[in-house]
């Protein structure tokens, strides 16, 4: 076979198996294995198939009208058991003290510790008496350095196991819980109950905007008025996968947002590049 023959052949694999178009480096990686007759194009699909990225993508096996919620949960279950540093922080997982002072980091990033946002947050109240939800804690990477800051920290999860492993982490931690959460609403918590909400890398793998949808509308049930969610969805990023996953999830364009926004009953007070993968927003709500 002629070089273009075998071009297509691993583009097709990475698109079927990896959801994306190739990097240089790969795509030129693989045809010269195949133009060398190292692999054949079953061993090229035997090789993607038990990569690490695949997996991720597809890490058990699930009948296809399984209903979302299920199979979010499930597909998450099976990569906290593969690597549950790598999927809470993939480029903070060679080691535990890197992946917990990447919390650190990325909390005061969430806050905007010395700007206006922070104050915007705490809205003149004692940070030690404000109640914060965290929606997709994991095993309490963020929510454990946030809760030297406020007063009661509450972590949610759609994975068993990344809740198991997080409340052995926070077990002797008096203002730090980590719970499981059905993986659709919030309805376990009541109205009016939260100072500030946030969410990191999370909304990015959830496959249905419905889901994205329900989650704002119940935070804004369980935000106290006038107060802060600060989150992020996935933009409309040029390499939009080629299928829509539990890890690579669905796209929002501004002008979604901001619907979304209004009819939720919030403002939209910091918003970042729709064209980002990671479209950062802090939203607050309108006065109840």
């Amino acid at each position: 076979m002629n070089e273009n023959t075998l071009k297509e052949i691993v583009r097709r694999c990475y698109l079927q198996y990896l959801n994306r178009e190739p990097d240089d480096a790969g795509l030129k990686h693989y045809v010269h294995l195949m133009q060398t007759g190292q692999i054949n194009e079953k061993s090229l699909i035997d090789t993607f198939k038990n990569s690490p990225e695949y997996k991720l993508s597809h890490p058990v096996e699930i009948e296809p009208d399984t209903p979302v919620d299920i199979k979010m949960k499930k597909e998450w279950n099976e990569r906290a058991k593969m690597n549950h540093l790598f999927v809470i922080a993939t480029n903070h997982s060679e080691s535990e003290e890197d992946f917990w002072e990447s919390g650190i980091t990325e909390c005061n990033m969430i806050l905007g510790k010395d700007t206006s946002r922070f104050q915007n947050i705490i809205k003149n109240k004692e940070p030690s008496k404000m109640n914060v939800l965290e929606i997709g804690c994991g095993i309490g990477r963020i929510l454990i350095p946030m809760r030297k800051i406020f007063g009661n920290m509450t972590g949610i999860d759609i994975s068993s196991e990344m809740v198991q492993l997080g409340q052995k982490y926070v077990a002797n931690i008096p203002n730090c819980s980590i719970v499981e959460n059905n993986g659709i609403d919030l309805s376990e918590f009541p109205d009016n109950y939260f100072d500030f909400c946030f969410s990191f890398i999370v909304f990015q793998h959830i496959p249905e905007k419905k889901i994205v949808e329900k989650y704002i509308s119940e935070v804004s049930r369980v935000l106290k008025s006038e107060c802060l969610f600060r989150f992020q969805v996935r933009g409309t990023i040029a390499n939009k996968p080629n299928q829509i996953t539990t890890w690579d999830g669905v796209q929002f364009t501004s002008g979604e947002i901001h619907k979304i926004a209004e009819v939720n009953g919030f403002e939209i007070v910091e918003e970042g590049n729709d064209k980002d993968e990671y479209y950062w927003l802090t939203f607050q709500l309108k006065k109840k």
